[in-house]
């Protein structure tokens, strides 16, 4: 059969109107949690404050785990430390519960049978568009404190990699590789302290508001403000006793367990802490790469060196967005402009341009320019990415109007790239070529690029009134149907495992 290998392109998932629905996934705990939700009181334990295996006071306004007893869970408010830290504060301000707008994200309910006293902890995958939050272009978390400490006390480095199953040697490409977010819901995890040359662990629930490193499944893997290596939470043996003072707002019923989905490539879509509107970050974000806002159209341009790549975009009516006139009447806006001048480079540069409200239809022009090289090479590779209601569309040469993909490289000998793309009235702009199979083909690896999942496509011909494209992926073969690829179409899938992926990836049919 045909195969087609998706372009490198790398596409960050932009959320317009409605949150993706989650698999119904579970995580079992004990009946006092049921008791909660009849109105009866949950069991609260004072906070503890001396450590059952230990003769040294505990200091005033910490928390101690280690005197945790079986069954007792912590509650972890923001601010206040426990004691055994695997290392010094790598948070980067004060921890404050969000007060913004967050979004709606639907929890799953199950009628499964349990064991006695037994009850489901709703979970929810860590790819969920509005799980986490952030503050924009102001980092979280600083990965690199945390590795310098860790690596100047071996004994901690060696705890601290056997919590996470790697290597020593590992540590720095395993934190470089997380991402900095803060939790918007009372999250249920699994906490390590460290003393006398070990890592012990106990069942917590960090309070809305902590700063946390995720992995590309977006699973909470550490804790900011101690560098405390985290797991997903384990099932207490009975009715969980909370040990802690309860926070405004504590609520045992919507405590959440974050689950592994399908990894986020692009990037996380996080809930603006100061705003309330939704940004991507980054996955492996540092302290100087750009969150990206987004918006009805999003036109993303990414390269990886220190040159000066300039976009533009030119509206149906002729205004020109660019690096020297950053908005226009019609509503865009020049929202990143990376590595002007050569003066400040970023470590991931990205220049992003969006229009939000309603933009106009008719044709759009799209310039890619190299402003200049800044002493990093002739030739610099870029893909370019546009987004219509957060959905891809097709890029066409702007001479021969053929369509064409995202990725290219300019040079000084080719230093301007032009494209243009269409938003029309007459429903989502037609991703792909002018034939059936090339437009569901694009339709399909596009979607799955946006969700994250690395697929290659084989073609699986032609239907009533449609195309099938098999998605070679880490889950197994999914079968799609695109049906009326060159119209207003819409996508059919058609086994359990592009069930899976229609879901949390949001491919919703009419």
């Amino acid at each position: 059969p045909q195969q087609k290998k998706r372009s490198p392109a790398l596409i960050i998932g932009a959320v317009v109107g409605a949150v993706a629905l989650v698999g119904a996934v579970f995580v079992f705990t004990s009946k006092d949690d049921d008791k909660a939700t009849t109105g009866a009181s949950t069991t609260v334990a004072g906070a503890t404050t001396v450590a059952g295996s230990s003769t040294s006071s505990v200091p005033e306004g910490y928390l101690d785990p280690s005197s945790l007893q079986p069954g007792e869970v912590l509650l972890e408010p923001v601010n206040v430390p426990t004691v055994d830290p695997f290392t010094d504060s790598a948070g980067t301000g004060t921890e404050t519960p969000p007060t913004v707008t967050l979004p709606d994200i639907p929890l799953p309910t199950t009628t499964a049978p349990m064991g006695d006293g037994q009850v489901a902890l709703p979970a929810v995958n860590g790819n969920t568009p509005g799980l986490y939050g952030g503050t924009r272009n102001a980092a979280e978390c600083n990965q690199q404190s945390m590795i310098s400490f860790l690596e100047s006390h071996p004994d901690k480095a060696a705890a601290w990699a056997g919590v996470q199953g790697i290597q020593v040697s590992e540590i720095r490409t395993y934190i470089e590789g997380l991402t900095p977010v803060v939790l918007t819901r009372d999250t249920r995890v699994t906490n390590h302290g460290f003393r006398n040359g070990q890592a012990y662990a106990h069942p917590s629930v960090l309070q809305r508001g902590h700063a946390v490193l995720v992995d590309q499944w977006g699973v909470p893997r550490a804790k900011c403000s101690c560098g405390n290596p985290l797991t997903p939470p384990e099932p207490v043996s009975g009715p969980p006793t909370w040990v802690g003072d309860p926070w405004p707002g504590w609520d045992v019923t919507i405590i959440v367990v974050v689950v592994a989905g399908d990894p986020v490539d692009g990037g996380f879509v996080l809930v603006d802490l100061t705003t309330g509107v939704l940004i991507i970050r980054t996955v492996g974000a540092t302290p100087d790469t750009p969150d990206l806002a987004t918006g009805d159209i999003r036109v993303t341009l990414r390269w990886n060196d220190a040159s000066d790549i300039d976009l533009s975009v030119t509206d149906p009516f002729g205004e020109t967005v660019s690096y020297g006139n950053r908005s226009v009447t019609s509503g865009g806006t020049l929202d990143v402009d990376a590595n002007a001048a050569c003066d400040t480079v970023m470590g991931s540069p990205a220049e992003n341009i969006v229009w939000n409200g309603t933009p106009p239809d008719g044709r759009y022009t799209v310039t890619v320019h190299l402003w200049g090289n800044c002493s990093s090479g002739d030739s610099h590779a870029y893909d370019l990415v546009v987004l219509v209601g957060g959905v891809p569309v097709a890029l066409y040469d702007a001479t021969s109007l053929t369509p064409v993909s995202g990725s290219g490289t300019v040079s000084s000998s080719l230093t301007t790239v032009t494209y243009v793309f269409d938003v029309g009235t007459g429903g989502p702009t037609t991703p792909g070529g002018s034939d059936a199979a090339t437009a569901a083909a694009t339709i399909i690896d596009q979607l799955l690029l946006d969700c994250g999942v690395d697929a290659t496509l084989y073609d699986g011909g032609e239907v009533d009134g449609g195309w099938r494209w098999i998605a070679s992926t880490p889950a197994g073969d999914a079968s799609f149907v695109v049906m009326n690829p060159l119209g207003d179409w819409y996508v059919v899938p058609e086994d359990e495992i592009a069930g899976n992926y229609a879901v949390s990836c949001g491919f919703y049919s009419p």
